[in-house]
């Protein structure tokens, strides 16, 4: 009886640890989800251009650009198969050629009016000249030219959400300092409620408080529908839908001088690209003056066969190389390298104009940037006084000798300098990520 005790109760702990580990286990996930749940409260802008990149429709055509590429080559390739025809025709013909003149010991067959060939023709090309080498390289540099474009593409939607997620920034700033102001006017009615039982303070001052309470609480859910209409349109910008509680980081970008220099964008990179592809072309032209060199035959059937004095149906064939060279063209080749040359100063010139806008971009977010400084200093000063002169409104409001009109227009005073403290700080961060975007370096 008691090793039967012993046994069922090392039955009951073995039944406890399989229970406790799997619910260790079980949790995990659980857990993890909550982490994941957390983190995605949270939305970086450089994060939003990450989603937006993996998203964007243009994205498809980087496979769809491989595709066309590879089929090229494919293409290009076949020059180096042997290329084979077969022919056949039939033909009559007014006359023949003939002997006008008797042999009586030669006698020969008049050729037939009527041919008939049919013939397999080959041709292996050994030296070509470089051709099909420059042709594939250009279809690479055309490669790098459509995928670049893409970059631009893709780049160019930087600003476009920068705008979208200062906008969203901005409504959760302002809700943060009006969701402040309706904390203050609460404790304030709380304070006042007791002076208007009191009879210190008439009570057309706590009403004329509480209205403004529920102004504050409209203007908040105005807020609300502005920031969930903005969080849409950048929704559908990235390709994400974003939850509604979602919270935007605010960035930190980072200047370490406000040179008007631009850095490298996709643009200058698609620039350069597009200089090499005309250099690639030329090459290509080069080529067309070079001999090239093939390996030909043929075999065939007909009448008459190589033996044009046979009047019999014969089989033939004929092997040998051939040579193919045009070394005067009229000045061709030269015509259509002078037009790449003019191609790539095509090039230089938008480059040139684009760095010029560039520069002109720059300046203004420089201009901006240090307004924004400037404002910002004094924005500090004038919330400071405004502190002072709430407090002196509220001590007057509390001993009955100024109105809840006069001391709220003191209070929205604040409020709106606090307002314009927060704007101007995020006017001016989103003036330092356009000047970084604008650059390259953001």
């Amino acid at each position: 009886m008691k090793r039967y005790h012993i046994s069922l109760s090392r039955e009951l702990d073995v039944n406890n640890l399989i229970f406790i580990i799997l619910l260790f286990f079980m949790m995990i996930p659980f857990r993890f989800s909550m982490a994941h749940n957390n983190n995605a409260d949270s939305l970086t802008l450089k994060a939003c251009y990450g989603i937006a990149y993996e998203n964007y429709p243009a994205i498809k055509q980087r496979g769809y650009n491989k595709s066309v590429n590879d089929l090229k080559l494919k293409n290009l390739n076949i020059n180096y198969y042997p290329q084979i025809s077969l022919k056949g025709q039939t033909t009559y013909q007014s006359d023949v050629p003939r002997m006008t003149i008797n042999f009586p010991q030669l006698q020969l067959e008049v050729p037939a009016k009527d041919r008939y060939q049919l013939t397999l023709d080959l041709k292996q090309t050994i030296w070509d000249g470089g051709t099909t080498s420059s042709q594939k390289e250009a279809e690479f540099k055309q490669l790098d030219v459509d995928n670049q474009k893409i970059e631009v593409e893709l780049y160019s939607l930087r600003p476009r959400i920068n705008d979208l997620y200062f906008s969203v920034l901005l409504l959760q700033e302002k809700k943060s300092v009006n969701e402040l102001t309706y904390k203050d006017i609460q404790q304030r009615i709380k304070e006042i409620e007791s002076r208007v039982k009191n009879e210190v303070v008439p009570a057309s001052n706590l009403y004329i408080l509480q209205a403004q309470l529920l102004q504050i609480e409209q203007e908040i859910r105005s807020i609300d529908a502005d920031r969930i209409a903005s969080l849409k349109m950048l929704s559908e910008l990235i390709g994400v839908q974003l939850p509604e509680n979602v919270n935007l980081v605010i960035p930190t970008p980072v200047i370490n001088n406000l040179d008007l220099v631009p850095g490298e964008r996709p643009e200058h990179r698609l620039f350069s690209v597009q200089q090499s592809q005309f250099d690639t072309y030329k090459d290509v032209v080069s080529t067309k003056s070079v001999p090239k060199f093939s390996f030909i035959g043929q075999a065939g059937f007909g009448r008459p066969g190589l033996n044009f004095l046979d009047n019999s149906f014969a089989s033939f064939y004929t092997v040998g190389l051939s040579v193919s060279w045009n070394p005067i063209n009229w000045n061709q080749n030269n015509n259509e390298i002078q037009i790449y040359e003019i191609n790539k100063k095509i090039i230089l010139s938008q480059q040139e104009t684009f760095d010029k806008n560039l520069q002109v971009s720059l300046e203004k977010y420089k201009s901006d940037i240090l307004k924004y400084q400037d404002l910002l200093l004094k924005d500090e000063e004038i919330i400071s006084l405004r502190e002072k002169i709430v407090n002196s409104t509220y001590s007057q409001l509390q001993n009955g000798t100024i109105t809840s009109t006069v001391y709220l227009t003191e209070l929205n005073n604040k409020f709106q300098s606090q307002l314009l403290l927060e704007t101007h700080r995020l006017q001016l961060i989103q003036a330092e990520v356009n000047f970084l975007t604008t650059k390259g370096s953001y």
